[in-house]
């Protein structure tokens, strides 16, 4: 590869800032980026398993989507004639490749994937970059270009290689934020709520601040709490749970010590597996069909999703249901739900 010029320096320096922000770029924006630095018709960001043949994808400019969309069936067919995919299997690295550098790449197009999918997009040139996956797993970017734009140059295999480190940090970042999104949802849908909070108490990022003042984001986590928080090199390494005082209320508190950062805790209001309960035992429910629908009150689950949290088949919880909407003279799930909440959670209370 050609050594990189001032300009494109600085150009591969600024588009590495812009990918390492504190708030990092999506897909489509980190598309976006490299077509400023690498004159393209399209980019397309790709995750493919090609066992299962789950191949996704995102394409800016967005108009080229629906193209994608109509002809990603013949590219699933055909996909195992992809030179670049083959090539990056057998020797996985962080160098960009056009068609043109791989051994029978220029006669990609005499093969079925180029008649049924570049050809009828447009495309003629590609530069791809593989990022780090698991086997059997292609992740990275592609660059495309039609007949009348040529083909990639070696300032353009040498830019887009540059930013190799670049994106493979990103793509990570953004996976695990990702990642760990979902996994708030899924806790915060069972009545856990993620707080992160430093060894000085500070609560750097909460789900429950608009459940309790004492949680909120920005502020202190209550002394109780702070207690459990492990200070310099004392983290243990494994999960502890404790009951703490939130205010009033009693609350569940799992300590996930970590090596770097604020510690993870994982909080329940204690009446959410207890006292909550009683209210509707005391209406004639049985202890399990008050726990079906209180997690229906709290978390506004599907019933496949509320059979997969109380582990019980989907017609075990549909004759909960119909019991629980019986007692509580209800027909349907948001009236019970809020005759649930009435209960267990009085306006006084709230």
């Amino acid at each position: 590869m050609e050594p990189l010029g001032a300009t494109d320096a600085n150009a591969v320096l600024g588009a590495a800032d812009r990918l390492a922000s504190a708030t990092p770029p999506d897909f489509a924006d980190a598309c976006s980026l490299l077509s400023e630095l690498i004159p393209c018709t399209s980019v397309s960001f790709n995750d493919m398993a090609l066992a299962s043949g789950d191949f996704r994808f995102v394409i800016v400019p967005d108009t080229n989507e629906a193209t994608a969309r109509r002809l990603k069936p013949a590219y699933d067919r055909y996909f195992h004639q992809h030179p670049l995919i083959a090539r990056a299997r057998e020797e996985p690295g962080a160098r960009a490749l056009r068609f043109c550098d791989v051994p029978g790449g220029d006669a990609v197009i005499e093969t079925d994937l180029f008649k049924h999918f570049y050809e009828p997009f447009g495309i003629r040139y590609q530069m791809v970059l593989q990022l780090p996956a698991p086997p059997d797993v292609v992740v990275g970017y592609a660059l495309n270009r039609s007949e009348s734009e040529g083909e990639f140059s070696e300032r353009d295999v040498t830019v887009f290689s540059a930013l190799a480190a670049y994106l493979t940090l990103h793509h990570r970042v953004v996976k695990d934020l990702a990642q760990a999104q979902a996994m708030a949802a899924e806790a915060e849908r069972d009545g856990w709520f993620v707080v992160m909070a430093r060894s000085d108490g500070a609560i750097e990022h909460s789900s429950a601040t608009a459940v309790h003042r004492e949680l909120a984001e920005g502020g202190l986590v209550p002394p109780d709490v702070a207690a459990l928080l492990p200070v310099g090199g004392t983290a243990t390494g494994r999960a502890e749970q404790h009951d703490v005082l939130v205010g009033e209320e009693r609350w569940r508190c799992v300590v996930q010590p970590v090596v770097v950062g604020p510690t993870v805790l994982l909080m329940r209001r204690l009446g959410g597996e207890t006292a909550d309960v009683s209210p509707l035992v005391d209406r004639g429910l049985t202890p399990r069909q008050a726990e079906v629908a209180l997690t229906l009150a709290r978390t506004g689950a599907t019933n496949s999703q509320l059979a997969r949290s109380l582990r019980i088949s989907e017609g075990t919880l549909k004759k909960h249901l119909e019991v629980v909407f019986r007692v509580l003279g209800t027909e349907s799930r948001a009236a019970a739900s809020v005759a649930v909440r009435d209960l267990v959670d009085p306006p006084g209370r709230r």
